[in-house]
């Protein structure tokens, strides 16, 4: 069953997120989700991107006010009431709208922490900022949607492949989900989680703040993890997508262990692969054997897109682990499933869901 593993929120945008059990989404997002941002003195925004040690600053929401506690221990309570009364002009990538400018204490705060001029700013009750590609949509302070849905099992086969120790709250998620095939969120086009129901709007275009480790701030050997999707996550404009961007059509509860249930599905989008032969981690080189042939493997591909590239053609249909069609028997080795369900009874395997982790010969099912 495919089910919410974590949820989180980001009250203040490029700080600490905090796991929740439960959230509501309202008007903008979950509630108190990057409700908060800091920008120059004349609006336009400021991210980790630039500043990573925002990364490292821890947020919390008791009653009706945000905490927020510096790396070195030193804190200040932020109450939305003491914000100005006048909505003044924003900017977040080229989308313009208005946000209301925090207290002088709490600016200067900030600015000593960054040691730069500048201000936290609020979206108010009634948020002015929509969506670019839906008008209709608001949305708070987030990147450019209201939420971000990230597949575990899409972060366990990155990690497979990517050499640098990786932390799935990198990518900024704000619901995880688990039981799901590797990218079969790539399929999705509307989803139904507790009351509320899900449209996806696009896959979700990573940056360089993926390739932080959100404990120490700093950045992670050789531009890992994005290094490692251009392989495999990169369309033909260049782009590297990793999880998907959605809107709500309703506001309701979510909560952990919630099931998602997929009401409508689309055509996932193609990506270039090109896995160099330092990416494969060729120094663990196994023997694949099909039927009357042998090749030589790797134990960071699966064995279906392995067969391919040898030009060995083995029924498929879905490539996400649904359609079971790749279903061959394992006669000798030992393999690393990606999902629970890729090994089946009587030592039978999907060769989507599957990498070798020793020499195998498999066969097709009888």
């Amino acid at each position: 069953m495919i089910s919410i593993n974590q949820i989180y929120i980001y009250p203040i945008k490029s700080m600490r997120g905090i796991p929740l059990t439960k959230a509501n989404t309202v008007q903008g997002g979950f509630e108190n989700d990057r409700i908060l941002m800091i920008t120059e003195p004349d609006g336009s925004f400021i991210t980790a991107r630039q500043y990573p040690e925002l990364l490292k600053i821890e947020t919390a929401i008791i009653k009706n006010d945000i905490h927020v506690t510096l790396p070195s221990g030193e804190k200040i309570i932020i109450n939305l009431d003491d914000f100005s009364n006048n909505a003044e002009p924003t900017e977040v990538f080229g989308n313009r709208f208005t946000s209301y400018i925090a207290p002088i204490k709490v600016n200067q705060f900030v600015s000593q922490f960054l040691q730069k001029d500048v201000q936290l700013r609020w979206v108010g009750h009634q948020l002015s900022r929509r969506t670019k590609r839906y008008q209709e949509i608001p949305v708070s302070f987030a990147d450019g949607y209201p939420y971000l849905l990230l597949n575990v099992t899409s972060f366990d086969y990155l990690q497979h492949q990517c050499p640098e120790k990786l932390d799935i709250r990198q990518f900024r998620a704000n619901i995880i989900i688990q039981g799901a095939l590797p990218f079969a969120e790539d399929g999705w086009k509307t989803i139904k989680i507790g009351e509320v129901i899900f449209d996806i709007v696009k896959p979700c275009t990573r940056c360089m703040l993926t390739t932080i480790n959100v404990n120490t701030g700093k950045s992670l050997n050789n531009n890992e993890p994005l290094k490692t999707l251009g392989y495999f996550r990169s369309d033909e404009q260049g782009q590297i997508d990793f999880g998907i961007n959605m809107i709500a059509r309703n506001h309701g509860k979510i909560s952990v262990d919630d099931k998602i249930e997929v009401l409508e599905r689309q055509p996932a989008k193609n990506y270039v692969k090109a896995f160099p032969p330092e990416a494969r981690g060729e120094e663990l080189c196994y023997s694949i054997t099909f039927e009357d042939k042998t090749i030589k493997g790797n134990n960071k591909q699966t064995i279906l897109e392995q067969l391919e590239q040898n030009k060995i053609t083995l029924p498929y249909s879905c490539r996400t682990g649904i359609c079971g069609r790749c279903l061959v028997a394992l006669k000798k080795g030992k393999v690393n499933p990606l999902t629970q369900s890729a090994i089946k009874r009587n030592n039978q395997i999907l060769a989507c869901s599957c990498v070798p982790k020793s020499d195998i010969v498999i066969m097709l099912k009888k």
